[in-house]
């Protein structure tokens, strides 16, 4: 029985590198470019331990206003138990959006980060071919279809990009060309504004149902917004975005965050799993869809797997076996020598 229930326990018991722990440390990044210290303490910061303090359950908020961003650390009451700890993240979530609601136009929304306490399961890359001249903006999508394709694996907890770059479409403006037709930027600025309205119209109310309406003409393409009119009826013409700009897709600068694979721009997927999860047995479904996901990518871009945490596992885990084998052996040992001595 002694054995049987031995066998049972290692075989389900779960496996992984580091022990789980309840997490009470949260951090709250809110960028608010331009704006210093003092702005961003008195519009953002402010705001923000408002909402916090409302949380009983939070024993210490501690903050720092810098020149374009604001950092504030949460630490909850450690006699919570796992129930509440969770209840109490998404309650400070709740208050995030509340406190966003009052922030000054240009700073961004709060980035919340509360899982600090484990290390990634798997960590991989995606990068160009040596000699490839990669596409920052096609590397992003199929790290975007690898994130999406682990999330959905059974026992996974979260999945991760970091180096991503984000596409925008730039608008570069010919300053000499508008001013020649007394127009400025803001001119040209409300007008794809206008063009890309996504609230509706107007409404048709009947008997039987309600009817929305919608104006088709939203932005899909390059050509929409190079068509999208600045000004009407100007000496008989018509002044459009194209005729004073330039219009391209590009990759956001100054890039958010920056990655490298053995000095080699690149993107990064990381996952992490569950809490009591067997790291292995998972490993062997991300494995199967990496597999299929490097069968679909392009030829120029290239996969790689640089961290796999159950190799880690399987390690220490052997490791721990030899020792329980040392210490039968040795504890046997001595039994069969006291029974010989016994016997003479």
């Amino acid at each position: 029985m002694i054995l049987a229930a031995g066998l049972s326990a290692f075989v389900s018991v779960g496996r992984q590198e580091d022990p789980t722990i309840a997490n009470i440390f949260a951090t709250i990044v809110t960028p608010y470019p331009g704006a210093d210290p003092a702005r961003v303490e008195s519009l953002v910061t402010e705001n923000i331990e408002d909402e916090l303090k409302q949380i009983p359950e939070i024993r210490k908020v501690e903050s720092v206003s810098r020149t374009g961003i604001s950092v504030v650390q949460v630490e909850l009451g450690w006699n919570l138990s796992a129930e509440e700890i969770e209840q109490s993240w998404s309650e400070i979530r709740d208050a995030l959006a509340d406190a966003a609601t009052a922030f000054p136009a240009g700073a961004g929304e709060p980035i919340f980060d509360d899982d600090r306490t484990a290390a990634f399961s798997a960590i991989s890359a995606i990068h160009a071919k040596p000699g490839v001249d990669g596409n920052p903006a096609i590397m992003r999508r199929y790290a975007e279809i690898l994130q999406d394709r682990l999330r959905d694996l059974p026992g996974t907890k979260i999945a991760r990009l970091y180096g991503a770059q984000e596409e925008e479409i730039l608008v570069a403006i010919d300053p000499r060309r508008l001013a020649s037709l007394g127009l400025t930027s803001e001119h040209v600025s409300a007008a794809i504004a206008a063009a890309d309205t996504k609230v509706r119209a107007g409404r048709i109310r009947g008997a039987a149902e309600n009817l929305l309406i919608e104006v088709t003409g939203e932005i899909t393409s390059l050509d929409r917004i190079r068509n999208v009119p600045v000004i009407d009826g100007l000496a008989g013409r018509i002044v459009r975005v194209g005729d004073v700009a330039a219009v391209t897709r590009t990759v956001r600068g100054p890039a958010v965050s920056l990655a490298y694979a053995d000095g080699v721009p690149a993107v990064l997927v990381a996952a992490k799993t569950e809490d009591d999860i067997q790291v292995d047995a998972w490993m062997e479904r991300v494995r199967a869809t990496i597999a299929a996901f490097e069968a679909e990518i392009p030829a120029g871009l290239e996969h790689r797997l640089l961290f796999d945490q159950s190799r880690y596992t399987a390690d220490r885990l052997s490791g721990v076996l030899t020792n329980l084998l040392i210490g039968q052996a040795w504890w046997w040992s001595c039994c069969y020598l006291r029974w010989v001595g016994a016997q003479r």
